[in-house]
């Protein structure tokens, strides 16, 4: 390892550069028992003490999916919490690590969390058009022509642009009577699926989002679980999925015939951690 020494400990938790290069120069820090006041100085799989206690190596840095559960914020605003922060395994807590976009408190599914910014840049650059799928349940009649309105595009209040082209699928109600459709997105703007269906006519109730790209929310990712993603699922992540924006109906869409299906009260039993996952708080 070859880290500066300032880079070292603010990656694991020192506070900022700034706050770091103040420790060192002060001599709270040794290398292999020797006081070092450069913060500068390369580690070099040395040894590194602050005030006498050892600072654990752990890794550099990570790449991680998350399935969010309902509550949490992307936030590193301590007044905010519980933030998803909280679910980082211990082993990767003091990495600097930031969500690819982001999930608000109540909507749950998957996310990446990564120290690699040009990753995250990929995944939330507007030009990249990475599609998102969405899982939507809401109440109130939509509009007749809301799947032609998605793929053409909708004025959205307070915004200039009309959002790009999305694929909208209606698939009836469940057993309480409320609607159920599922979203692709290419874009992320602020609570956009929310707005979208308050222009639609409808209130989204509860939003999950189940794919990113090519990857589907993995099978062994419980909510508040967060885990290294593998090089496969990267690969599945960026894949370019635009062709499943559909070319818009050319004859009116007929009413779908309400379909019962399972409540979504049951599937957001599915987005609370289980006891004792996804609970740790930092001190």
């Amino acid at each position: 390892m070859a880290d500066r020494l300032d880079a070292f400990l603010a990656h694991r938790g020192f506070g900022t550069r700034s706050l770091v290069r103040t420790l060192v120069r002060s001599g709270a820090v040794t290398l292999d028992h020797e006081v070092v006041r450069d913060q500068a100085a390369r580690v070099d799989g040395r040894c590194v003490r602050v005030d006498g206690v050892e600072v654990p190596v752990g890794p550099d840095a990570a790449t991680m999916l998350l399935n969010k559960p309902l509550g949490y914020a992307c936030s590193h605003d301590s007044r905010e919490a519980p933030l998803i922060e909280e679910l980082v395994p211990p082993a990767f807590a003091h990495l600097p690590m930031n969500s690819a976009g982001r999930l608000d408190r109540d909507t749950t599914g998957l996310l990446l969390v990564s120290t690699d910014g040009e990753l995250i840049h990929a995944l939330t650059n507007p030009r990249r058009h990475v599609l998102k799928r969405y899982r939507v349940l809401y109440s109130g009649k939509l509009s007749h022509h809301a799947v032609a309105r998605c793929l053409k595009g909708i004025k959205l209040p307070d915004d200039p642009r009309l959002t790009l082209p999305a694929r909208l699928d209606l698939e009836g109600v469940d057993a309480d009577g409320h609607g159920l459709a599922t979203l692709h997105l290419a874009e992320g703007r602020f609570h956009q699926v929310r707005r979208m269906f308050h222009e639609l006519g409808g209130e989204v109730l509860a939003l999950h989002r189940d794919r990113i790209g090519a990857l589907e929310m993995p099978a062994d990712l419980a909510p508040g679980v967060m885990r290294e993603i593998t090089a496969a699922e990267r690969v599945l992540m960026m894949q370019d999925l635009e062709q499943e924006l559909v070319t818009p109906p050319t004859k009116p869409e007929p009413t779908p015939e309400p379909e019962v299906q399972p409540t979504m009260k049951q599937i957001l039993a599915r987005t609370t951690p289980r006891p004792g996952v996804g609970s740790r708080r930092r001190p």
